[in-house]
């Protein structure tokens, strides 16, 4: 048998193996829900738009689901791959043992909100004897609790709470209808209650309160059986942050598509206060063990002591697929 002809007959047998089964294969399906219509989730906006989950093969349907009760579920049943955000819910499930979850990125360290009150207020003094809405266990709730301990204000008796549902357009809306005289909130919701003539009294982002923000949440078993998948997802994921950093353009396209908002001012503060989370972690979002061991002992033990099972966050962080990103595109850890 010729050379030539061996040469044939071994890549014949190559193919028909399967040798080249990734070459024009079908784009892997990913159902990842993302926890508010907020600029928080430019990256996967981004990712998505521009056309970086389709450069790794990947096939990303982006899904809006709101509250812990339904994304939750969703992600234990596989109805969902990767729950995109929801840091409250997330340490909360790692601290009750309630979901066996892996979180295998980060995006922020610390609280984003900024507590908006109305203009008679003008000193954190001024807080005693007032109502603020918050959410029931939810990341407003976590930040205003901590702030308030931090002034020696006792929440539910210097300071009531009027616990609202309806996420924080709901709460914004009671402000704005005198029902409280307070609220935390996420940008850039706070832009359009300055116009209205409410204050901020305190950026808590100032405050640098630990907070493992934007979690990307998966199942264990998903994790053990897609890791290459994983690893595609979270380097597309890194890329979507690194262009929100590099082409403010992009990035305001993918927060005007979030949150429908077009002000340049509003847009360009936004950007700001997101860059700046970013810049924390030097675009590179390895899971941070001290941020949802903060949430567990700060937040989650203090309301239901007897249901925490696990202080300790590490066994359920895997920083693999953020490493393997940060070398696939040559970036430093921070």
């Amino acid at each position: 048998m010729s050379k030539n002809i061996k040469w044939v007959f071994a890549l014949l047998c190559f193919l028909a193996t399967g040798g080249l089964q990734t070459v024009g294969a079908e784009p892997t399906k990913l159902i990842v829900a993302y926890a508010s219509p907020a600029a928080t989730f430019a990256p996967g906006f981004i990712a998505k738009r521009e056309g970086i989950f389709a450069k790794y093969n990947l096939d990303v349907e982006l899904v809006l689901m709101q509250g812990a009760s339904t994304y939750m579920p969703a992600l234990a049943s596989g109805n969902i791959q990767v729950l995109y955000g929801g840091g409250t819910a997330v340490s909360r499930a790692i601290a009750t043992g309630g979901f066996d979850v892996v979180v295998i990125a980060t995006e922020t360290r610390y609280v984003p909100l900024r507590l908006m009150v109305n203009p008679a207020i003008h000193s954190a003094a001024d807080l005693r004897g007032k109502k603020l809405g918050v959410g029931r266990a939810g990341l407003d709730e976590y930040a205003t609790i901590l702030y308030l301990e931090k002034l020696g204000l006792v929440p539910g008796k210097d300071v009531q709470f009027l616990y609202l549902a309806g996420g924080i357009p709901s709460r914004v809306a009671a402000l704005k209808q005198g029902l409280i005289d307070g609220v935390a909130v996420n940008p850039p919701n706070e832009f359009g209650l300055e116009k209205e003539g409410f204050r901020e009294l305190v950026n808590f982002l100032d405050l640098k309160m630990p907070y493992a923000g934007v979690p990307h949440t998966v199942s264990r078993s998903f994790r053990d059986r897609n890791r290459k998948t994983l690893e595609d997802y979270i380097t597309a994921m890194v890329e979507g942050i690194r262009i929100f950093r590099a082409d403010k353009q992009a990035a305001f396209r993918a927060i005007t598509e979030l949150t429908r908002q077009k002000d340049p001012i509003l847009l360009q503060r936004t950007y700001d206060s997101y860059a700046k989370q970013y810049d924390a972690i030097g675009g590179v979002p390895i899971p941070w063990e001290a941020g949802i061991e903060s949430m567990i002992t700060g937040f989650h033990a203090r309301f239901n002591p007897q249901g925490i099972k696990n202080r300790d966050a590490k066994p359920f962080l895997d920083p693999s697929f953020v490493e393997k990103a940060a070398e696939r595109l040559k970036l430093g850890k921070n």
